[in-house]
């Protein structure tokens, strides 16, 4: 019975032993599936903060063309003729607009524009330089001299005359560059394409369209 009972006590140990080191074996691959994952946490997370940069890149710093255009008119000394002497001449007093929305500054040079009767040029737009600041709307006024001078043997312009109402169009481009927090200098080019009615009779430009 002694030698049973020393027996019994002396196995025990290496059982321990060895269900020491099944366990150790059994943590293995515990710790290889955890670093793996972990792997993967890591490469979702810049994969969704390079998505981030790109779409708030694709905001802040694309460029966009500011919208120009003729706001009002206002006519000063306008003059005309009569069906046997056609001719008008007149001070266009125009309001136009600037609308920035990128979110850095247009800086933009001189410009020029045209105004036509027909496909006769009747005046001329002159347009200073300017700067138009990020999310913003510049207001600019224009003196424009409209004359007949250039139209000549229309008989367009006696009837337009007799009906009291001269349809004239414009068109005009500037250029600049939107620079896009010092970082993104991008030229641009807004254009402006407009018509408008001159009422002979009530002096005033009415039907102001501009695309």
């Amino acid at each position: 019975m002694k030698e049973e009972n020393y027996q019994i006590v002396r196995a025990a140990p290496r059982r321990r032993d060895e269900e020491y080191a099944a366990a150790v074996k059994q943590g293995k691959p515990f710790r290889k599936e955890k670093s793996s994952k972990c792997l993967v946490y890591f490469l979702v997370l810049i994969v969704s903060l390079g998505a981030i940069v790109l779409i708030l890149a694709s905001i802040f710093l694309r460029a966009k063309t500011p919208e120009f255009e003729i706001k009002s008119v206002m006519v000063n000394r306008l003059t005309h003729g009569n069906a046997s002497s056609p001719s008008f001449n007149a001070t266009l007093v125009a309001e136009l607009t600037m609308e920035n929305n990128n979110f850095g500054s247009f800086k933009f040079q001189n410009g020029s524009g045209s105004l036509w009767y027909g496909i006769v040029t009747v005046g001329d737009m002159k347009i200073g330089e300017g700067l138009v600041r990020a999310r913003e709307t510049k207001t600019m006024k224009i003196n424009i001299q409209v004359g007949s001078n250039g139209v000549l043997n229309n008989t367009n312009l006696t009837s337009d005359i007799n009906s009291g109402m001269l349809k004239l169009s414009s068109h005009a481009e500037l250029h600049g560059r939107v620079n896009l927090f010092n970082f993104v200098k991008k030229k641009k080019s807004p254009e402006m394409s407009c018509s408008m009615t001159l009422n002979l009779t009530s002096h005033a430009a009415q039907d102001l369209v501009c695309n």
